[in-house]
């Protein structure tokens, strides 16, 4: 089983040299959007200046692959910054700033135009979060989906959400709805970033609006992500346990119930939750033969019944688990099919 590194950065820095070699496995294998998100993973939780610089020159190299080129000349120069003996850290920076420097016009014409899609996206993000507050998740569901398309993560929409220029002329409502709520904040005049808070929210209402769709892979992912932003927050996580279920994830399901236990929290409905972590723990009591698992699974169908004793799926699990678990207390080995295989 895939250890989930990005799930909870908080508790990142106990595992911090995995971390690093995982981030370089997913580079390696191109998968740059996770390895992305698995490097900011790092400088959220490292505290060693070379550790740091190291990362950061490696966030540079994928964004200067992916021609964001100003976005890597800001993690070629936090590298640089933190270790400027190391020569491989100058002479990309520099390599860098004089193409930056040889082709201007282009350049700066192409960080205009993304500038304007840059702002683009605050727009549909914006109108997006909009819309749901005055319950039209209708129109808001694709304004909103399209954007993890082209920010798969929460990492990369927060990098390439940066620095955006917005002149006063081309502030509009949706710009200062995300500004009142502090999701949108300037330091320097006209240059504005996305906050951890604002992507929080928007991936949340994201996940939601795929659980009324029944896309519930999508709707995981989403809750994920709001819990990378921020890991004090497990109810997104005991979402994500019944959106695991639904997709059949088992074992991303298996990953999150080690972080939110048994029962649920927040506003998770508890009889969606206790089936879902029943079917988890029943896959996972299937595959294994962990004894402990079985029990927890068979406790999450008993908690399920108690609330919604008409379902017939979870009565036929408990059944099967019970039996399987008298089964082996007697030597005896279960006969026919499994219960997920039924």
């Amino acid at each position: 089983m895939q250890k989930n590194y990005l799930l909870d950065k908080d508790g990142a820095q106990f595992s911090l040299d995995e971390l690093i070699g995982h981030a370089q496995s997913l580079t390696d294998e191109g998968e740059l959007g996770r390895a992305i998100q698995a490097y900011d993973t790092v400088l959220l939780a490292a505290s060693e200046a070379e550790v740091l610089a190291e990362s950061n020159f490696r966030l540079g190299l994928i964004y200067r692959e992916w021609n964001e080129i100003f976005a890597a000349q800001r993690f070629f120069g936090r590298a640089h910054q933190l270790s400027p003996e190391v020569a491989e850290y100058k002479d990309e920076l520099s390599a860098l700033n004089q193409e930056i420097a040889k082709n201007q016009h282009v350049v700066f014409e192409e960080r205009a135009r993304k500038n304007s899609d840059q702002i683009v996206s605050l727009f549909r993000v914006a109108t997006g979060l909009k819309l749901i507050q005055m319950d039209k998740g209708v129109q808001a569901y694709p304004l909103m989906k399209s954007r993890t398309k082209i920010y798969p993560n929460a990492a990369v929409a927060k990098h390439l959400l940066t620095d955006v220029i917005i002149t006063d002329e081309e502030k509009n409502s949706a710009i200062e709805f995300l500004e009142e709520r502090g999701w949108l904040t300037s330091e320097q005049s006209n240059r504005y970033a996305i906050q951890d808070t604002g992507l929080c929210v928007f991936y949340t209402e994201l996940a939601k609006l795929h659980v009324l769709n029944e896309v519930y892979d999508e709707a995981a992912a989403c809750y994920e992500q709001a819990h990378w932003l921020d890991g004090s927050n497990l109810d997104v996580l005991c979402h994500k346990v019944i959106c695991d279920a639904n997709a059949q994830l088992w074992e991303d399901g298996l990953l999150t119930l080690e972080q939110t236990g048994d029962a649920p929290t927040g506003d998770a409905d508890p009889a969606n939750y206790y089936r879902a972590v029943a079917q988890i723990y029943g896959v996972a009591y299937q595959s294994e033969g962990n004894e402990t698992i079985g029990k927890r699974a068979i406790k999450a169908c008993q908690d399920a019944l108690a609330i919604s004793g008409k379902d017939k799926e979870i009565s036929r699990l408990l059944k099967s688990l019970e039996s399987t678990a008298g089964q082996e207390a007697t030597g005896n080995k279960p006969r026919g099919k499994r219960w997920w295989q039924q």
